[in-house]
């Protein structure tokens, strides 16, 4: 299977640090293998089917301040290798790894406190760029695209073109499994919050691209939002939405640009609906 790089400086997400948290939203760290899991310091008050947000590419510190500021219950788990998207596509490319990193949430949690019978209950999962090819191995296996209840992908769904470049057609067999999640979202079944800058890439579909292949799949139509004016400085120039599914059209085709939707990827997160809202 080919899988595409983005640009060389989407490795800035796996480097970027934020600054410290204020000390009421310090976060414990856990080791998990490759992954770190983040426990706010209110954790043990958590129901004990508490809700995995699992991001991939982007420094703990940035996720964990994002995360805080949407208030969400839950835990928060980040996996950023050190690469571009075949290293996240070959770190999930094992159909078990996934299954077992819910585990081992859950065997950590009853580790650091018995207080509750712990267990992960929802499942999100967020991507920033280059992170969009372990989203992609995770929605080809059946297990783990039934488990995952909402997707949120910053600037993140990039694909190759199929037959002639010249024709740019984004190809449908690598575009798969997230047309088959955003069908389920748009009637109402699963979550799918998508946002794109509105950078041009050489060689393979931007995330514009990526984005516009789904809501033409889905038969929906963009509406213009003007310029709507977003956290640090993100600009809103479209969006589409259908049930669960929303597409965030923004502007942008500078480097700062894309690296503004991991920035500030709790205004995404935050449109993550209650489970009780979801059918």
């Amino acid at each position: 299977m080919k899988l595409f790089l983005v640009a060389s400086w989407v490795l800035w997400a796996a480097t970027l640090r934020a600054a410290d948290p204020p000390a009421a939203l310090t976060f414990q760290s856990v080791r998990l293998g490759q992954a770190v899991m983040s426990l706010p310091a209110h954790w043990p008050t958590i129901e004990p089917n508490l809700t995995l947000w699992l991001h991939l590419h982007g420094a703990p510190a940035v996720m964990e301040t994002n995360f805080a500021s949407v208030g969400a219950p839950g835990v928060l788990v980040n996996v950023t290798l050190p690469g571009l998207s075949k290293v996240y596509a070959d770190y999930f490319a094992d159909e078990g790894r996934f299954e077992r990193l819910l585990t081992d949430v859950e065997v950590a949690l009853r580790r650091e406190s018995s207080a509750k019978p712990w267990r992960v209950g929802r499942v999100v999962v967020s991507s920033f760029s280059a992170g969009f090819g372990g989203v992609r191995e995770l929605l080809r296996q059946p297990a783990a695209f039934a488990r995952i209840d909402a997707l949120v992908m910053a600037d993140s769904i990039y694909c190759g073109y199929t037959g002639d470049i010249a024709l740019k057609l984004v190809d449908a067999e690598l575009m798969a499994g997230f047309l088959r999640f955003a069908r389920l979202a748009a009637e109402g079944k699963k979550q799918f919050v998508l946002s794109h800058s509105r950078q041009v890439p050489e060689g393979y579909a931007s995330t514009t691209e990526s984005a516009d292949y789904l809501i033409a799949q889905l038969r929906l139509t963009r509406q213009d939002a003007g310029t709507e004016t977003w956290p640090g400085g993100l600009r809103l120039l479209s969006r589409c939405e259908e049930g669960g599914f929303e597409v965030l059209g923004f502007d942008g085709v500078e480097p700062e640009d894309h690296m503004r939707h991991l920035r500030n990827i709790g205004a995404l997160l935050r449109r993550v609906r209650p489970a009780s809202e979801v059918r």
